[in-house]
């Protein structure tokens, strides 16, 4: 029953969009691997919102407020970009997640 649960926990969490490092046992020497994740990600700071896109490929990005109307996009490489916002409630979404982010 316990395993049902943690496979039902799992795909809703995959259903929400939440993206994690995904953890593996290895039985061999009970080792535990963390495998990176290579999708988007975004980091919070005073007054701006950095999307990070770790591997070679060109991710869009839009950034809406808590209203729904869409105030910035940007396209990012291989890299970073800081984008400044106000301060503010804001959803950011690109072809892999959409995550909601507080701007202080």
């Amino acid at each position: 029953m316990k395993k049902l649960r943690n496979i039902s926990v799992a795909f809703l969490i995959g259903l929400m969009g939440v993206s994690s490092s995904i953890v593996y046992a290895n039985p061999a020497n009970d080792d535990i691997s963390i495998i990176a994740s290579s999708q988007p990600s975004i980091k919070t700071s005073t007054g701006a919102v950095t999307l990070i896109v770790p591997s070679d490929e060109s991710v869009n990005f839009q950034i809406y407020s808590i209203t729904g109307q869409i105030v910035k996009t940007a396209t990012v490489s291989h890299g970073s970009t800081t984008i400044e916002l106000p301060k503010g409630y804001y959803i950011v979404k690109c072809i892999h997640w959409s995550k909601s982010v507080i701007v202080k």
